[in-house]
């Protein structure tokens, strides 16, 4: 450890305060918050785990911020963290925010709206939800059954209706109906986003059969459609058997190098959101770290916020963010962890979630870009820039040839393909293979694959693995059931047959054979031309 911070640790105040690692050109890679400055910043003299002595052998000075209050260096630690953000601090991976629906009950004729943040705290809100299509969708439908406004005009100053009444998606507050009136199908509103959709439903399921039936399909997939956006807004799990608060559960996991929290809102004895937040960051594997930063991050800038928060690993510093958020927001809020009963069954449920976010993420960034799918699959370090396969091409024991194809970044490179005329005699696939390996090693002024795959099973695997040098994966795909085997690995690994990876082996090993025939079709034209001339 530098002398400099040896020193600055030595001297740094016993009050509460937030510090921050940096390097010499002024980058901040970590920004922590203690209670007592010197205390907490002696415990980085002798770092216990791999990323905190990462953080130190990085840094090169520590500076250091004293507060009056532990609440204040939380706050000030969280307005640095959001303006820098430290590669090892615990981030959010976006702000994303979650559409509401908004009534403006205050208003002398309401309005239906969506919204992305909670204002007016006169207004009613529904939500948040995750699609905003399926909000607009229901939107209309609010105004197609119960005429609720949602245009910005000012009704005092109208003489006649807007357009949309004309549309027949308006009643026309005030021009048309009056308040009274109004104000009843704006309650009947409420009630319907509030999760009574049973009347509207029935009546759209109605309108579809008869569409149908008279073979309007276009308009019946409409109706279909709009049915599917209403079930989407519907209440997830009914817990209305329990006596739960109005809560919000917390599930962590992680997988690999990535960290997600699934957020399950519960309100009125009902989960009505399941939300995901991904997070990033050097310390996002650790549980307890991410828990706090999520906390500190999202409910000190979110819109609504419930009276309990249960997590599925406790939060460090729970007391002082608890005493944080208190302050905040002007009413005791208990942060916990369920060890048993409902609390606990929704605690393991938001953990599942989280776990089936990660892998979806995974799914989808597999299918975007497979060479990062077989980064994951196989633990390289790096997603493979080059990729080689091998085939090998023969008629009975004559004319053997070895092809060798180059995938560079996923796209076949021809400009490297080279063909082997195969030494040895007979149809003997392996022993044939292991020349053709052991040759195109040879060449040192070739570059080295990361991957070297080949066209066969368990035989030409092992045929070949000696002649691979150390740090290039050998891999072979068997053509019959599609299975891939990896040395020193009992069982194959078997891919869902749309999964990109499997095509993308399946084009390097395809295109091997396919150049191996080209190759093995010419010899054998040349031998039977020198044939019939002789």
């Amino acid at each position: 450890m530098d002398e400099r911070i040896v020193k600055i640790i030595g001297r740094a105040s016993k009050k509460p305060g937030v510090y921050i690692w940096k390097k010499d050109s002024g980058k901040i890679l970590y920004v922590g918050k203690a209670d007592n400055l010197r205390n907490r910043l002696r415990n980085y003299l002798n770092p216990r785990d791999i990323k905190t002595k990462k953080l130190v052998e990085e840094a090169d000075i520590i500076e250091t911020i004293v507060t009056s209050t532990g609440v204040e260096a939380l706050i000030l630690e969280d307005a640095l963290v959001k303006q820098n953000q430290p590669r090892y601090n615990v981030r959010l991976r976006d702000d994303k925010r979650y559409p509401y629906i908004r009534v403006t009950v205050e208003d002398e004729f309401p309005r239906i709206l969506i919204v992305r943040r909670v204002e007016a705290q006169r207004s009613r809100y529904f939500g948040p939800y995750v699609d905003a299509r399926d909000i607009r969708k229901v939107i209309s439908l609010v105004g197609e059954f119960f005429g609720i406004c949602k245009c910005k005009r000012d009704h005092n100053q109208m003489k006649r209706p807007c357009l949309n009444h004309s549309l027949g998606i308006c009643v026309g507050p005030k021009t048309v109906v009056d308040k009274k009136h109004y104000r009843r199908l704006v309650e009947q509103a409420c009630s319907f986003l509030s999760g009574d959709h049973s009347r509207v439903i029935r009546s759209l399921t109605l309108r579809m059969k008869d569409a149908s039936a008279s073979k309007n399909y276009e308009k019946a997939l409409m109706l279909r459609d709009n049915i599917q956006a209403i079930k989407n807004l519907a209440i997830r799990q009914d817990i209305s058997g329990s006596r739960l608060p109005d809560m919000d559960i917390l599930g962590y996991a992680s997988s690999g190098k990535r960290s997600n929290i699934c957020q399950l809102q519960v309100r009125s004895k009902k989960v009505i959101a399941v939300l995901h937040h991904s997070l990033k960051g050097e310390y996002s594997l650790d549980p307890k770290r991410s828990m706090k930063a999520f906390i500190k991050q999202h409910y000190f800038s979110a819109d609504m916020i419930p009276q309990l928060i249960v997590t599925s690993d406790q939060a460090s510093d729970r007391e002082l963010l608890e005493h944080s958020l208190a302050t905040a927001f002007g009413k005791k809020i208990e942060i916990n962890t369920a060890m048993r009963g409902q609390k606990r069954k929704l605690t393991d449920l938001a953990v599942k979630n989280s776990i089936h976010q990660l892998e979806q993420e995974r799914l989808e960034k597999m299918a975007k870009d497979p060479l990062n799918g077989l980064q994951e699959i196989f633990r390289l370090s790096r997603p493979p820039r080059r990729i080689e396969g091998y085939d090998i091409s023969n008629l009975g024991d004559r004319d053997t040839v070895g092809s060798m194809v180059v995938f560079a970044n996923g796209k076949p490179d021809k400009g490297e393909y080279r063909m082997f005329s195969v030494k040895g005699k007979g149809a003997n696939d392996p022993r044939n293979m292991s020349e053709v390996i052991g040759r195109r090693f040879k060449h040192d002024e070739w570059q080295t694959p990361d991957i070297v795959l080949l066209d066969g099973g368990k035989a030409q695997l092992s045929a070949c693995k000696s002649k691979v040098p150390k740090g290039v994966l050998l891999i072979s795909l068997a053509k019959r059931d599609e299975e891939i085997f990896v040395v020193d690995r009992k069982r194959p690994i078997i891919l869902q047959k749309n999964d990109t990876v499997l095509h993308l082996l399946q084009a390097v090993r395809d295109e091997a054979h396919r150049f191996g025939k080209r190759y093995h079709t010419i010899k054998m034209g040349k031998r039977f031309l020198n044939n019939s001339i002789h």
